[in-house]
């Protein structure tokens, strides 16, 4: 441990020791878990941080239904966390895709920069489109991405294909269809929203009358080439995109009783159906469903997309409420009013942005000048082969699996450190500032 030489500025660095943590520990008879979802918590860590404090937030988000049987048995294979990526897009309604053409990496793995934007997209006509799929195929021949599907074990994609005939709703819908688009070429399909938790298919002819037409739907695509995107506040985006995951086609977080949140991809600035966040909704995915914890892959790409999602949310909120949140810093400034301006202003609360920035730099400056230069500066790394990240694998995973528990692991060790030299500050009587 540190050691401060008297009548000298000059400080020693010994070794330390690296805490052990415990999952679910019992002490006293009792084990270490939150009293109100039941998820064992590490050493040291305190029960609230997943469903709010006393259980708050608990009943915001309702539990998924059990995966179906034919699922459920996939779990067990050795390679259900490398290939859940790839047997999820087979099924994938709404694929990911980009702008631009995505990158060739023949290299090593490692970062890959995507040019263009990047979207989801809902495609009947194209090839690799399970809803084309479907619709001309009914998941029989015409597989999507074949290249692919052919490194899935054999019977994987029989099992996925026979549990979203039985649960999914949207599957069930599309299933009656079966048809050709030479025999109803003014056809386009509609998904529509009802507030239930499930999704339904319509099929939607141009001498629709109006009164047949629910308020509450997202048209995907259209024959005549206009398509329509999917909101970032569609409660549809999740079940669309990841059947995997939801297979029973439970809607995902979103914004309900506005037209406008779906129609037209605004974000009003009141949840009329959920009394949860995006963040505390996805947390409770993350940490209480174990099918989390099962497809690693498939859950990167989707604690990727959704923590995109709340961002773009948020920009769109802001771009939304841009006078009024460019009126209340003017206040906050002693300005009466501000000018008119079309560029889009991101206050300091956004991470990141320039503001945010600018008060990070002022923090830092008032507090050397408060305290004195720093003591030290600090960097610490995580090491994937701690036991307490190694004993939450399942067989056939490894760190990268398992993101939500390296995450963890990481900001508790991160905290004792913090503890242990602030505690040898105070024995030394030496400030040290952060």
């Amino acid at each position: 441990m540190p050691v401060h030489l008297p009548n000298t500025p000059v400080w020693l660095i010994g070794p330390i020791s690296t805490p052990k943590l415990t999952w679910g520990e019992c002490r006293a008879g009792r084990i270490h878990q939150c009293n109100t979802c039941g998820i064992p918590l590490l050493t040291g860590e305190d029960a609230g941080f997943c469903c709010g404090l006393n259980g708050s937030r608990f009943h915001d988000v309702p539990p998924l239904p059990p995966l179906p049987p034919q699922i459920e048995a996939l779990t067990q294979h050795l390679d259900i966390s490398s290939l859940s990526r790839i047997l999820n897009l087979v099924f994938s309604f709404a694929s990911l895709e980009t702008t631009h053409a995505f990158p060739e990496n023949n290299g090593a793995p490692g970062f890959l920069a995507i040019q263009g934007r990047v979207y989801h997209r809902v495609r009947p006509n194209h090839t690799n489109s399970a809803v084309r799929w479907l619709l001309y195929d009914g998941f029989m021949q015409n597989v999507p991405h074949a290249d692919w599907a052919a490194t899935l074990p054999p019977g994987w994609i029989n099992a996925v294909r026979e549990a979203l005939w039985e649960v999914n709703p949207f599957v069930a819908a599309l299933r009656e269809l079966n048809i050709a688009s030479t025999h109803c070429p003014t056809a386009s399909l509609i998904l529509h929203d009802a507030g239930a938790a499930e999704v339904a298919a319509i099929m939607s002819f141009d001498n629709t009358s109006t009164s047949e037409i629910k308020s509450r739907r997202l048209v995907i695509s259209r024959v005549n080439g206009r398509n329509q995107r999917i909101p970032t506040v569609s409660r549809l985006w999740e079940p669309l995109a990841y059947p995997l995951l939801f297979p029973h086609g439970s809607l995902g977080w979103g914004l309900f009783g506005s037209n406008s949140d779906v129609v037209q991809g605004a974000a009003p600035t009141q949840d009329v159906d959920h009394a949860t966040t995006q963040i505390w909704h996805y947390r409770a995915r993350l940490l209480r469903e174990p099918r989390f914890q099962i497809f690693g892959r498939l859950v990167n790409e989707y604690v990727v997309d959704m923590f995109s999602r709340n961002l773009e949310s948020r920009l769109n909120f802001i771009r939304d409420n841009q006078k009024r949140i460019r009126q209340e810093d003017a206040e906050l400034m002693g300005e009466a009013e501000v000018e008119a301006s079309e560029n889009v202003y991101l206050p300091a609360s956004f991470l990141g942005s320039k503001r945010w920035a600018t008060n990070q730099i002022s923090d830092s400056l008032a507090i050397a000048a408060a305290l004195g230069n720093p003591t030290f500066f600090i960097t610490m790394t995580c090491n994937t082969a701690w036991p307490e990240i190694q004993s939450q694998l399942r067989p056939g995973q490894d760190f990268n699996d398992i993101p939500v528990v390296v995450i963890r692991v990481f900001k508790r060790k991160l905290a004792l450190l913090q503890k242990a030299i602030k505690s040898i500050s105070e024995d030394c009587r030496t400030p040290i500032s952060w």
